[in-house]
């Protein structure tokens, strides 16, 4: 699906959390990478929504949320975003950076 940014910001507002995952299919690290991530949601945090995002295909979306490498991670909490990562990140930190904020909504 392709977003522009108004269709983007007001689905994060309708949510109550999102993890935007920006990808391409050639990259090998974010083909490794997902599945952990979603892993780590699926387990840890099901409240998260988490959002698939082909980084050619909303290429212009990704330039004006400042995505400027691949793996891209934002997580939103309450249509606010709380944490980013461009490239590489290891599965630790990111769980690190979402707990906290996961905990005070859901838990």
């Amino acid at each position: 699906m392709q977003y522009d940014m108004f269709l983007w910001e007001e689905f994060v507002q309708s949510k109550d959390a999102v993890l935007l995952y920006l990808h391409n299919d050639t990259c090998g690290v974010c083909n490794t990478l997902h599945p952990k991530v979603r892993e780590l949601l699926d387990t840890k945090f099901p409240n998260i929504e988490m959002v698939d995002m082909d980084a050619v295909e909303n290429r212009e979306l990704a330039a004006q949320l400042r995505m400027l490498s691949i793996p891209g991670i934002v997580f939103y909490a309450m249509g606010k975003e709380v944490f980013r990562a461009n490239g590489m990140i290891s599965l630790g930190e990111l769980e690190q950076k979402i707990a906290r904020p996961y905990s005070l909504m859901f838990e």
